[in-house]
């Protein structure tokens, strides 16, 4: 029989962390941009590639934001690095609609779902295994 006492007191998801680590994730992901149109314009990079330097740019944004916020925390890495990437992608999405209105595919909005969930689950378990 367990006792109150013997269980571990649960922590509470650290949504000043999660913030932190959203405002991280969208900086890192501007400032990748910027320096992605530079190097394009004065390169002989293809506009081919574009499609693959933007999932680069969301993915190292939400990965590098998702790991602050949990290394902040402390823990709960998977939840506050999930909480970062969906904050992300549900931001990204509203600014879209905004600023490009027209027809939305449920694939194209699928895949950058998984990539922000993905790059946020990974950088919250790496951000957790590294703030000890």
């Amino acid at each position: 029989m367990a006792f109150p006492s013997d269980q571990p007191a649960r922590q509470p998801m650290n949504w000043i962390a999660m913030g932190r680590g959203l405002l991280v994730a969208l900086a890192l992901a501007i400032v990748l941009s910027l320096v992605s149109t530079v190097l394009l314009y004065f390169s002989n990079f293809s506009e081919k590639f574009m499609p693959w330097i933007a999932a680069f740019i969301v993915f190292a944004g939400v990965f590098f934001g998702a790991a602050l916020a949990s290394a902040r925390a402390g823990s709960k890495g998977l939840y506050h690095g999930l909480g970062v990437g969906l904050g992300f992608f549900l931001l990204m999405w509203g600014l879209g609609t905004l600023l490009f209105p027209g027809p939305i595919t449920v694939i194209g909005l699928l895949e950058k779902l998984l990539l922000t969930g993905s790059a946020g689950a990974l950088g919250g378990i790496v951000g957790v295994s590294i703030s000890d």
